[in-house]
């Protein structure tokens, strides 16, 4: 009979209606709900890669860096070494024999003479020579470097004759009213001496 449902017509409306407007609306949202997790997954796992590359980018930055610090501390330390190791080798090559040397040079009585003779005409030119007192090594007779002094040159002396120090080797001579010393002596000379002597030792021993 037309117009009449059967009890299994109203169920097939029933169940059709849950469908159009529960079944398929949930559904349909759960796949919203699944493209958006799928979409912060993968925006989770772009950012934990970028993070795990930055982490990994600064730890190269940082362990480049300590392997600078290391090689500049290793080079300094190298430096100061191989500095220490030649300044060891230049006093015990060249200070004893240059010592020696220069200390045998400067008592003899003729090398003395003759130096006084020098500082005291340079001075005299200044107009300094007045009032002067020269001390020579106590090792070295007065009487013999006076005699060797010309009249000149005893006559600008403070004492009219050299006088005897504790120095090696070498003369100074003090400028009484200037209260100054000009120190030729053989520590002095030797100071002087390696000074222009070291360059040459360091090119010839180290060739540097």
């Amino acid at each position: 009979m037309k117009g009449f449902e059967t009890g299994s017509d109203k169920v097939r409306k029933i169940c059709k209606l849950l469908k159009e407007e529960t079944l398929e609306p949930a559904k349909r949202e759960a796949e919203d709900l699944v493209e958006i997790a799928r979409r912060q997954a993968e925006e989770i796992l772009v950012h934990a890669k970028e993070q795990a590359e930055k982490i990994l980018s600064q730890a190269k930055a940082d362990i480049d860096k300590q392997r600078a610090v290391f090689q500049a501390s290793i080079f300094q330390a190298c430096r100061q070494t191989l500095e220490s190791l030649k300044e060891k080798i230049e006093r015990r090559l060249i200070s004893p024999e240059l010592g020696k040397l220069i200390a045998g040079s400067m008592q003899k009585p003729k090398d003395l003479s003759q130096l006084i003779t020098a500082v005291v005409e340079a001075l005299h030119k200044d107009g300094l020579a007045a009032d002067l007192s020269v001390y020579i090594p106590s090792a070295v007779p007065v009487k013999e470097v006076n005699q060797l002094l010309s009249a000149g040159i005893l006559e600008h002396l403070r004492e009219k004759s050299v006088l005897l120090s504790s120095i090696g080797g070498g003369v100074q001579v003090k400028l009484v009213k200037e209260n100054m010393t000009i120190d030729l002596s053989d520590t002095a000379m030797k100071e002087i001496v390696a000074e222009y002597i070291r360059k040459d030792f360091r090119e010839f021993i180290f060739g540097a």
